[in-house]
C-alpha cells in the first residue's frame, strides 16, 4: 500500500484530498500545525504529523517513508503581504528541499498551485502552458515562486504542478459569499462587468484528479491547468447560483473604484483584529480582470475524467451549506 503525505490536510482542499484517498484505501499521513482545526478530518483514519512548512527542522519526520506528497498547504488571504511569500514560497522551498534530502526516492511530489500564477488571459484566448506567467496579485506571485522551487528539482525528483481554476464546493469559505447573496435573491459582480469570463473547478473533481495522479506510474507533463471544460461569465454564475437556491436573482454590478473602497475599509477594520480582510485589494486585482481562462487540453489528453458541471456542483455545495447551517 502506498503511503501518502498531505500538507494542509485540515483545509478546504486538503481535507477533500485526504477524504478521497482514504476512500481508495491509501495510507495517509497529514502534516498539520498543533493549532490547526481538524474538524474536517478528525474522524478519518489518518496519521497526524505536527509541524510547519515554514520551519525546516520539522519536516524530516513528515517526509520520511512517504511514496507520494500532495502539497496543498498555503495561504490565500493574509493580514501582512510578506506572509504570502513566507508560506507559499519559502514554505514550499523548505518542503521540496526536505524531500530531496531525506526522501530522494519518492515516487511523486505534487504541488497544488493555482491558475492565479498565469495572470489574466487575452480576449477569448485560453492561456497555454508555454505562455509567460504574469500574475497580478501577491498571492499569484508567491505561488509562482513556489512552483519555481519545485520545478528546480524536475530533473532530480518526479514532480507535478497542478494549476486549478477557482475551486468551489462543500466547506469552502472563499466563494461562500456568492452562494449567500444568491440565496438572498441578488448577485454582486465586483468587476463592474457582468461579461467577464472565468473557469471553475468542483472540489470533488480536484480530489479525484489527485487520485488519478497517485495511481499513474508517470505523468506525461510537469504542469497541468485544471478546470471544468466550460467557460462562464459572472452573470451566468449568478443565474446558476440563484437557480440552485430557488431564487430569481437580481444582478448588481459595482464599479471598480467602489470595490477598491470597500477593500480598503475591509482591510482597515481587519487590521485592528490582526486578521486577514474578507475583501482585500490583492483579490480585487484578480476579480477585475476580464478573462481568466486557461487551456486544459494537456490534462484531458493525459487523463480521463468527466468534470462536474457547475449546475450539479453548485447544487451539491448549496445543499451542504444548508445542511451545515451556513445558510
Amino acid at each position: 500500500m502506498q503511503k501518502i503525505l498531505i500538507t494542509g490536510a485540515n483545509g478546504f482542499v486538503g481535507s477533500h484530498i485526504a477524504e478521497r484517498l482514504v476512500s481508495k484505501n491509501y495510507s495517509v499521513r497529514c502534516l498539520v500545525r498543533k493549532t490547526s482545526d481538524l474538524k474536517w478530518v478528525k474522524n478519518l483514519p489518518l496519521e497526524f504529523c505536527y509541524g510547519d512548512i515554514t520551519e525546516p527542522e520539522a519536516l524530516e519526520q513528515a517526509v520520511k517513508d512517504i511514496d507520494i506528497i500532495f502539497h496543498s498547504a498555503g495561504v490565500v488571504r493574509v493580514s501582512k503581504t510578506e506572509t504570502y511569500y513566507k508560506v507559499n514560497h519559502i514554505g514550499t522551498k523548505n518542503l521540496i528541499e526536505a524531500v530531496y534530502k531525506f526522501n530522494p526516492d519518492i515516487k511523486r511530489f505534487v504541488y497544488i498551485s493555482t491558475q492565479s500564477v498565469m495572470g489574466p488571459s487575452q480576449a477569448d484566448m485560453c492561456k497555454g502552458l508555454n505562455e509567460s506567467c504574469i500574475p497580478v496579485s501577491h498571492y499569484g506571485k508567491s505561488k509562482l515562486l513556489g512552483e519555481a522551487e519545485v520545478l528546480k528539482y524536475r530533473d532530480k525528483l518526479p514532480v507535478t504542478v497542478l494549476r486549478p481554476a477557482a475551486v468551489y464546493g462543500p466547506r469552502d469559505k472563499d466563494l461562500f459569499p456568492f452562494f449567500k447573496v444568491a440565496a438572498q435573491g441578488f448577485f454582486t459582480i465586483m468587476s463592474g462587468d457582468r461579461n467577464c469570463k472565468i473557469q471553475l473547478l468542483f472540489i470533488k473533481d480536484l480530489a479525484e484528479i489527485c487520485c488519478l495522479i497517485a495511481e499513474a506510474k508517470e505523468t506525461g507533463n510537469d504542469i497541468y491547468f485544471l478546470a471544468e471544460n466550460r467557460i462562464y461569465t459572472w452573470e451566468e454564475i449568478g443565474r446558476i447560483l440563484g437557480c440552485v437556491s430557488g431564487r430569481n436573482v437580481k444582478i448588481i454590478t459595482f464599479p471598480l473604484y467602489l470595490v477598491n473602497i470597500f477593500a480598503v475599509i475591509s482591510e482597515f477594520f481587519a487590521s485592528f483584529k490582526n486578521m486577514p480582510a474578507k475583501l482585500n485589494r490583492d483579490k480585487v486585482k484578480e476579480f477585475c480582470q476580464k478573462y481568466w481562462t486557461a487551456d486544459t487540453s494537456v490534462f484531458e489528453k493525459d487523463f480521463e475524467l468527466k468534470f462536474t458541471q457547475l449546475e450539479i456542483g453548485a447544487k451539491i455545495t448549496y445543499n451542504w451549506y444548508k445542511e451545515n447551517h451556513w445558510l
